[in-house]
């Protein structure tokens, strides 16, 4: 894993005061939020590049030695000023896109969604309206800020644009593989509880063998679909999103580590016909009995929503209901 050198981590850190100057927050918890949200900016300009969830240490990094109480006595120049506004910027249209999603969703999908059901369709939303790379903590953020800011009324009686229609219809169609996302997660988890990958290979290439993993065994699993490139590449964009978000506190299945075992053969493969050095994890399998047979690791999102609600919350139709499960 690659660490910030210390010019950059002084830039950043320069910035990341700047911000909180200028728009308000004093919290090490909004500190972390809003690193990510400027490494997230830079790495968009292509000055930094992130590889797997690489993104997660440097918010460490930034924030290992802030002060919150200094920031009146800091100094940054016009540069550090802008990434600032940058990254305000690119918080407050990531958060008009999913509000407006949702909105869109709403009226077309789900009038009668569940409220206890807002906080999990703002994290199916964000991975349709920003592909970047959004770190753990400002993906919480934005889910708490949006699912607060949601109002019913408007997203009912709002005449919604052309092109939010065509981000709910996406994120209908994530709804509708949420059976393959979810063991898509499982299969990730098994794989980093059994594996052990250090964070830069947890990218969107391991995920995609998982997804392949899962394909290959979805009569096992009891799974009917067949994924065209478009939807096989939201899974991969909705799983880089949750599984960032999720802590699995339960073994995974015996199922789930074959499988798992099934990716990590795909990797080294790929690893040798590259040239690439051998990965070092030991790749036997052991058995976990679960007394009920599940694949499910358990481990919900972190900040206390369902990740994995039925389908039938999401959706209003019944007809809609039965296709997504």
């Amino acid at each position: 894993m690659t660490s910030l050198n210390a010019a950059t981590k002084q830039s950043l850190q320069n910035a990341l005061y700047a911000h909180m100057h200028t728009y308000g927050s004093e919290s090490i918890a909004e500190a972390r939020a809003i690193a990510g949200s400027i490494l997230t900016v830079k790495e968009k300009a292509g000055t930094l590049i992130s590889k797997g969830l690489e993104i997660e240490a440097w918010v460490d990094e930034l924030v290992e030695d802030f002060d919150p109480t200094m920031i009146a006595e800091q100094l940054w120049d016009d540069g550090e000023q802008a990434i600032a506004a940058q990254a305000q910027k690119w918080r407050e249209t990531v958060e008009v896109k999913a509000q407006a999603t949702m909105d869109a969703y709403i009226q077309k999908y789900a009038p009668d969604l569940n409220t206890t059901k807002i906080q999990d369709l703002v994290a199916t939303v964000l991975p349709v309206v920003e592909d970047a790379k959004i770190s753990r903590d400002e993906t919480n953020r934005l889910i708490q800020t949006v699912s607060r800011q949601f109002n019913w009324q408007s997203a009912v009686e709002r005449v919604i644009d052309p092109k939010w229609v065509m981000l709910a219809d996406k994120t209908m169609q994530a709804v509708r593989n949420r059976d393959v996302e979810d063991s898509v997660l499982d299969v990730m988890n098994a794989y980093v509880y059994k594996f052990k990958p250090s964070a830069v290979e947890i990218g969107e290439g391991l995920i995609e063998q998982a997804v392949q993993a899962v394909s290959n065994s979805k009569v096992k699993l009891g799974l009917d679909f067949d994924l065209d490139a478009e939807a096989q590449n939201l899974i991969v964009k909705q799983v880089r999103l949750k599984f960032n978000l999720t802590q699995a506190t339960l073994p995974p299945s015996t199922t789930m580590l074959e499988i798992a075992y099934q990716v990590y053969e795909a990797v080294a493969r790929y690893r040798r016909e590259q040239g690439l050095d051998d990965i070092n994890y030991l790749p036997d399998i052991t058995t976990i009995d679960n007394q009920d047979g599940s694949s499910q690791l358990g481990g919900e999102i972190g900040m206390g929503f369902a990740l994995h609600p039925s389908a039938d919350n999401l959706t209003a139709n019944p007809d809609e209901a039965s296709a997504s499960s």
